[in-house]
């Protein structure tokens, strides 16, 4: 296939916005169909099967930070055996 789309969102939040993001990527991580967008960009990712998650916390001099990452294999779609 090789088409590559990326989406990528930098901001400050409230804890109440920062955790209804985290609670609409849950859902659509749930739904298996996950859209992400801000202006024109915008993504759809489908995750499927096993996930593989990874979680790392730290804090620093009074700073705390949280790292989520997400990874899955996209399925081969049946039409790619045409290519």
């Amino acid at each position: 296939m090789g088409d590559s789309r990326e989406f990528e969102f930098e901001g400050a939040a409230t804890p109440s916005e920062a955790a209804d993001a985290l609670n609409r990527i849950a859902d659509g991580i749930r739904a298996r169909s996950l859209s992400l967008s801000m202006g024109e960009e915008e993504i759809t990712v489908y995750p499927d099967g096993d996930l593989a998650m990874e979680i790392e916390a730290s804090e620093k001099k009074g700073k705390a930070k949280i790292e989520i990452a997400i990874a899955w294999k996209r399925a081969k779609d049946d039409d790619e055996d045409d290519d």
